[in-house]
């Protein structure tokens, strides 16, 4: 009998140090009258795919596979908004309601709870700066310069503070892979050297999972991209059906303006180009507009809703699987590139143009 417990403990004490490599998740939820759940996730088009489904009965489910790494996905059921998950090949549970989408709660992901843990420090800055916000604006009104000025100061520090949070996190946690995913949304914010450090402290075990990867690439390629670099030939085709690079713009400086049809902010830029095109063209300025569409028609009926703009419009109507994004190292339009004559980097654009400050001098006029 006693061998008999020795041989259990022993047989507990192997499966419990045995790495799963499959995972269950169980989600019960209220206010069902969907028959079946579907995971999702999004593809390198920004797009969400079904990639399993499943029965629901009496609002019970369950999904069983395998990961690589930890895996953001997204779980649909009905007609309620998707919830997210991060799946990793463990028991995870699901519970809520489907009418409360932000209050259904996700247990036994590590990486579901770290990331948890990093947007609500998120969300407390956030709900900060909108106070101090409304601080300023009462120091406006009240006439206090003083006060103003402090609050100011206090305000823009406060994004350098979720900076310190998070790497301050990820070196308690370096191979968190929930960490890695929040640091990846925070590149929409911060540039990515700013994020250098935290990236650095991610441990070499999840090198290889997507979001380190990521984050990885998009540092590598900072450094590659900067003011000076030689800018990257590319091949495009325009609106009327023409293929076009950088050879096309030999001797002339070109700026290449990245927008799309279903970016608003893209057509008010178009505005104030154009009237830096007809101030600098024939000092042999060129501008080429790339768009980020994956809809041909959408795309057509958008360029020809601006046929005042007397320069070409391109596409390979990738969205953001197009290289072109990953050579002038592009995460969020609108922005811009200005090439010199001997192709070399002169200024990179955010959504800020800074193009006419620069020909100014670049001129004197």
């Amino acid at each position: 009998m006693r061998k008999f417990f020795v041989f259990i403990l022993l047989l507990l004490a192997f499966t419990s140090c045995v790495k799963k490599d499959r995972y269950v998740i169980h989600g019960n939820l209220r206010c069902v009258n969907a028959q079946e759940a579907y995971m999702m996730e999004i593809n390198q088009l920004g797009e969400p795919v079904i990639v399993d489904s499943t029965p629901i009965r009496n609002g019970d489910f369950k999904f069983r596979g395998h990961v690589d790494y930890p895996t953001m996905r997204f779980i649909k059921v009905g007609s309620s908004r998707p919830f997210d998950v991060f799946v990793e090949n463990e028991e995870i549970n699901i519970r809520g309601s489907v009418l409360y989408p932000d209050e259904i709660t996700v247990t036994g992901s590590r990486s579901q709870s770290d990331l948890n843990f990093l947007m609500s420090e998120y969300k407390n800055i956030s709900n900060k700066r909108n106070s101090v916000l409304v601080k300023i604006s009462n120091a406006k009104k009240q006439r206090n310069p003083q006060l103003e000025k402090k609050l100011n100061a206090h305000y823009e520090a406060l994004p350098d503070s979720l900076l310190f949070i998070t790497e301050r996190f990820v070196a308690s946690n370096p191979s968190s892979i929930g960490a890695a995913y929040f640091v990846c949304s925070l590149s929409e914010s911060f540039s990515i050297s700013k994020l250098e450090n935290i990236i650095k402290k991610f441990d070499p075990s999840i090198a290889n999972s997507q979001y380190v990867r990521y984050l990885n690439d998009e540092l590598a390629l900072t450094k590659k991209f900067t003011v000076g670099s030689p800018a990257p030939d590319f091949h495009l085709t325009t609106i009327d059906g023409d293929t076009i690079s950088l050879d096309h713009y030999d001797g002339d400086y070109l700026y290449l303006d990245f927008g799309a049809s279903w970016c608003k902010e893209t057509k008010d830029r178009n505005e104030i180009l154009l009237d830096l095109y007809h101030r600098y063209n024939h000092f042999g300025l060129r501008i080429l507009s790339i768009s980020l569409d994956s809809d041909e028609e959408e795309w057509h009926d958008f360029a020809c809703r601006a046929p005042e703009l007397p320069w070409e419009q391109a596409s390979d109507l990738l969205y953001w699987a197009s290289p072109i994004t990953k050579q002038y190292h592009i995460n969020q339009i609108p922005c811009g590139v200005l090439i010199s004559p001997e192709r070399k980097i002169l200024l990179i654009d955010g959504k800020k143009i800074n193009l006419g400050n620069y020909l100014k001098k670049l001129y004197g006029r």
